[in-house]
């Protein structure tokens, strides 16, 4: 009932913008003037110690963080932390807006698709998630629908089209489905449902990457090898060449930006790292020898683990699919042994797909197998954040991702401490007292309780 009540109300919010100018669309994303939070204890993003203080916020950024009291100017809204802690944004490193349709409905209208995403979207938002990154399958005009104001939602990096050999995880045709260019259809290498495209050869994927990246993407995703949702690839699979990866990361390179990689064993993460990939999505069947090497050439894993505990249950899964699951979710706990030792970035990544981003909060309480909550918060803060700012110049946005003066406000206003128990995070509409994105106030308890 609540994904139904959350798409109703994705889908009123889509009729209303369309219904609207874009004037109107821009003017209601605009930033208050100013904004001053007294009596705050500030997490920063970075540091666990929290510090008693007050941020002023003018237009879209922190103009101040102090000690001491600070006057408002003119004209500013005042707001009354009352020592509730003030935190960053969350982060979702590894995210697919538009692959929320059901696995086993993959090839639904573009129309329900865009509807599907707006619902994730706006979900993200009302749970504190103020960035994404998408992991490929949404199109770069869905962010730009966001910033302008026309959808509600967190600031998206987009990936666009995912690029994938053929036969390789991105390759979603049924068994019976033509080749986009072998069978001579006309369709080009773009698929059908438009979050994948086919690529084998250098100049099929110079010709990917440039194209994303002509649409607007930030980076540029690749797999790298076998996955479990995908219905014909081994998980040992090895995908794309080596010449390939390399003509992927150039293209990337050439506009300022990296590749990321879907990859689980360590022969596709070896090649991929190798090869100049800059981060390493999943990673669960790594030997240490790997994991050295990511944390020598400064390589982020970025991985997940409540996709993996929810998986095995989504409409859809074979019993192929199932079982590569099994065989991935063995490796988790040496993964995460081997992120801890040799201190590698991992960020905050949910994979949440299929229609389960209602279950995005869920990975905050999963990693306490392995994280301590402090550990979990900048992970999905200001690491995410450095993850994230590799775009380079294709990251128009600065800083964000830390409480810092001329960083982007985005800001939370938390009911209760998440350092005791982070599971508090899950329920944003009794701890979340405030949601402030690009200086924007997105929620505000009217009348929030004392200490």
């Amino acid at each position: 009932m609540k994904t139904v009540i959350l798409r109703a109300a994705a889908a009123a919010t889509l009729l209303a913008a369309i219904a609207g100018s874009a004037a109107s669309s821009a003017e209601a994303a605009a930033p208050e003037r100013a904004v001053l939070l007294r009596d705050v204890r500030i997490f920063d993003g970075v540091h666990e110690q929290l510090v008693a203080g007050h941020v002023l916020v003018e237009g879209a950024l922190i103009r101040r963080v102090s000690s001491d009291p600070i006057e408002p100017p003119a004209g500013a809204r005042v707001i009354d932390g009352a020592g509730r802690i003030l935190m960053p944004g969350l982060i979702d490193l590894h995210a697919h807006l538009n692959v929320q349709f059901p696995k086993d409905q993959p090839f639904l209208h573009p129309s329900v698709g865009g509807a599907l995403a707006a619902s994730a979207a706006r979900w993200y938002l009302e749970h504190g998630f103020t960035t994404v990154r998408d992991a490929g399958g949404t199109h770069p005009d869905f962010a730009r629908a966001i910033e302008s104001g026309l959808i509600e939602g967190p600031r998206v990096f987009p990936s666009g089209a995912i690029v994938s050999q053929t036969g390789g995880h991105g390759d979603f045709r049924p068994p019976w489905a033509g080749h986009p260019r072998l069978d001579g259809c006309g369709c080009g290498m773009v698929l059908a449902h438009g979050f994948t495209v086919l690529a084998d050869g250098v100049p099929q994927t110079l010709a990917a990457v440039r194209e994303n990246l002509r649409r607007g993407a930030t980076q540029i995703k690749i797999m790298g090898g076998g996955g479990v949702a995908s219905d014909y690839d081994p998980l040992d699979s090895l995908q794309p060449s080596a010449e390939e990866i390399r003509a992927a990361v150039q293209a990337a390179g050439d506009w300022g930006t990296y590749v990321m990689a879907h990859a689980y064993t360590s022969a596709a993460v070896q090649r991929l790292v190798n090869n100049g990939v800059k981060v390493i999505e999943h990673g669960h069947l790594i030997d240490e020898p790997t994991a050295r090497l990511c944390a020598e050439k400064d390589v982020p894993i970025s991985t997940q683990v409540a996709v993996f505990e929810l998986a095995g249950s989504l409409p859809g899964m074979t019993e192929r699919n199932r079982a590569k699951l099994r065989r991935v979710l063995e490796g988790q706990e040496r993964l995460m042994a081997l992120i801890r030792k040799y201190r590698i970035k991992t960020g905050f990544g949910t994979d949440m797909v299929f229609g389960a981003y209602p279950e995005v909060s869920r990975e905050l309480v999963a990693r306490t197998r392995f994280f301590s909550p402090a550990e979990i918060l900048r992970q999905a803060t200001s690491e995410s954040a450095e993850i994230v700012r590799l775009a380079g110049r294709l990251n128009r946005w600065g800083n964000f991702g830390e409480v810092r003066e001329g960083w982007r406000a985005d800001l939370l206003l938390v009911e209760g401490d998440p350092f005791a128990d982070i599971a508090i995070l899950t329920d944003p509409e009794r701890s979340l007292a405030m949601i402030m994105k690009d200086g924007r106030i997105v929620r505000l308890r009217q009348a929030p309780r004392g200490r």
